[in-house]
């Protein structure tokens, strides 16, 4: 599937939560909906019909080959659709069904998950409300997701000693920064969900580590008024591993040239000075084993989505890229945001559209996050949710492409 024909496959607002295992490793993703109806106004569907459009419009139109579907898919699934005699047409590995917190815990709702389980499918309790009414589907989720935003951590500690005799995975959902994340991890959970990982931790009076250090002082020469490609080709041609990650992705079939690239000059040349600034970033970027993979993956997506978006009205997408990449700089090299864009030499408009979000690229970056966390409401103009929608869609399928390459 090429991106100009997947641009028209998501009829929904479609975004995803990563899901991570206690080593940071991506585990799954909760796709997050809604759709816009005919007057464009963004709404809520229908549960099952929400649903149904989650699972055609996902898996019928991205490509199974993706990184996308090498990791299942937490989906909500309403009382109506677990009772109804057949489910979409989707295979057990691709997903996880999600109970919801308002379903009816009856003799029928259990028959039919005991159904679905004997087809191959994994459960989940969405929202686990603790209370003595959902206690017969314990034994029969493999994931139990427990908001932790919503009790006391004290009371979730008692009540993971009880959840912990049954056979299932404990998930902590809505985990919102790091020190979440270690106090979930000390309480037992298995996974974690939510958006900790583009949180840094900072350290606090320590300087910057030396291998960091390096990364900000090349990313400086490159981003610099005054760089010269053969000064930076000669850099990165004495550094193997990033000349040879580097031509791995320039000489990939998402760039599509028709002879192989073989130095770093030859590289200049056939993709430009700007391009190849990108791809020393995010590879400099990613030299940390401490960075998590789908930090990266997010940066990449923002980034080129707000290319896309640039593109569509002939702005300088570069500048739109580079915007979306360094958002997260922060996350990447654990030291303050506000510290980092002021050492590097970008232009003052990515500087104050990062930092503040202001100017017209500011205001698209704060609403590519926004989309990305699945925060529509926020979001007022249907028409920039539904061009932000589609180019988030086509990022996707370009970053598994690139990825791929890495």
């Amino acid at each position: 599937m090429t991106t100009e024909q997947s641009s028209s496959a998501p009829d929904i607002l479609l975004a995803r939560q990563p899901i991570f295992d206690r080593n940071m490793k991506l585990f799954g993703y909760e796709l997050l909906y809604r759709q816009n109806d005919s007057d464009q106004q963004a709404s809520f569907l229908c549960g099952d019909q929400a649903t149904s459009l989650v699972l055609l419009n996902n898996y019928a139109s991205l490509s199974q080959a993706t990184e996308h579907h090498r990791v299942p898919a937490f989906i909500n699934i309403t009382e109506n659709l677990i009772l109804s005699p057949e489910l979409l047409p989707v295979k057990p590995e691709q997903v996880v069904l999600e109970i919801l917190e308002d379903v009816t815990p009856s003799a029928a709702l259990i028959e039919a998950i005991i159904h679905y389980k004997s087809l191959g499918f994994k459960i989940a309790l969405d929202d686990y409300p603790f209370t003595p009414d959902f206690e017969p589907l314990l034994q029969h989720a493999d994931y139990i997701k427990v908001d932790v935003l919503n009790y006391d951590l004290a009371m979730v500690q008692q009540k993971l000693d009880e959840l912990k005799n049954f056979d299932a995975q404990l998930l902590a959902e809505k985990v919102e920064d790091h020190q979440s994340y270690l106090t979930c991890l000390k309480l037992g959970f298995h996974l974690f969900q939510g958006y900790f990982f583009e949180r840094p931790q900072i350290v606090r009076g320590k300087q910057i580590p030396n291998n960091k250090k390096t990364i900000l002082e090349l990313l400086t020469e490159v981003y610099s008024d005054d760089a010269d490609p053969r000064k930076i080709a000669d850099k990165i041609a004495r550094d193997a591993q990033l000349s040879y990650r580097l031509l791995r992705i320039i000489n990939s079939a998402a760039y599509g040239l028709n002879r192989k690239v073989t130095s770093i000059h030859e590289a200049i040349v056939y993709i430009g000075l700007n391009e190849l600034k990108r791809w020393i970033a995010l590879l400099s970027l990613s030299a940390s084993d401490e960075t998590p993979d789908e930090l990266l993956r997010t940066l990449l997506i923002r980034g080129r989505c707000m290319e896309l978006i640039a593109q569509t009205h002939r702005y300088d997408s570069d500048t739109y890229f580079t915007a979306g990449l360094f958002s997260g700089i922060d996350s990447l090299l654990n030291v303050d945001l506000a510290y980092l864009i002021n050492e590097l030499p970008l232009a003052p408009s990515i500087k104050q559209a990062i930092l503040q979000y202001q100017g017209e690229l500011g205001e698209t970056l704060r609403a590519v996050i926004q989309f990305e966390h699945g925060q529509w409401e926020m979001m007022n103009d249907s028409s920039e949710l539904v061009q932000i929608n589609r180019c988030y869609f086509q990022a996707i399928l370009w970053c598994d492409e690139m990825t791929a390459a890495l």
